[in-house]
């Protein structure tokens, strides 16, 4: 016998001829038909390799990335007129703080944007509280004063007894501002990592609704 027809080499009968060089058992990793040929399926992608609909498999349209920087300056905005504004200005600026936000949130441009007009409905929310926390604390501290100077007798107002509940409206109002100051620079910073921020409720009172 030949050995072109010796066991091993040629078409093996009953069987698919082997890929040249691949003994019988060993895993070559290739599936049938190889890679290229109609109906073959190719290689895997790499691990993390972008894949999609137009670029394979998980590579595909993006979401857009929330608008951080109007909705941080809804924030920032009110801070800065409550704070800086109040220093400035014998307080008026507690009473201005929904200033900013309204602006931002009437904005044209940001009109259908939902991220940007939460953030600047929870800012407004506060600039509004803050506005009424400041006219309600100056009506307390006027009446405190007035109440107490015809209810009080020559001994109470010539003594200390004033400052009592004086010193009540003021340490309630600046208890408000303080909180109000800590949960704004949340917010703010909140705002421009993208996430969404809600102000508790006895800081902004939900007056203004997205």
């Amino acid at each position: 016998m030949s050995d072109y027809h010796q066991s091993g080499y040629g078409r093996q009968a009953g069987g698919p001829q082997q890929p040249y060089g691949a003994q019988p058992g060993w895993d070559t990793g290739v599936p049938p038909g190889g890679y290229g040929y109609p109906g073959a399926a190719g290689p895997p992608p790499a691990p993390g390799y972008p894949t999609g609909p137009a670029y394979g498999p998980g590579y595909g349209p993006q979401p857009p990335s929330p608008s951080t920087s109007p909705a941080m300056w809804a924030h920032l905005g009110a801070l800065l007129t409550i704070t800086v504004g109040s220093a400035m200005c014998c307080g008026i600026g507690s009473i201005a703080g929904w200033i900013a936000p309204m602006t931002i949130r009437g904005n044209e441009r940001h009109q259908h944007d939902p991220y940007v007009r939460h953030h600047a409905t929870q800012a407004l929310n506060l600039g509004i509280t803050q506005a009424i926390m400041a006219v309600i604390g100056v009506v307390l501290y006027v009446a405190s004063g007035i109440i107490f100077s015809v209810a009080a007798d020559e001994a109470q107002r010539a003594g200390a007894g004033l400052a009592v509940p004086l010193l009540t409206v003021i340490g309630i109002m600046a208890a408000n501002g303080i909180a109000a100051i800590v949960c704004a620079i949340i917010a703010t910073v909140k705002a421009t990592r993208g996430e969404l921020w809600t102000y508790p409720r006895l800081i902004a009172w939900p007056i203004s609704k997205g």
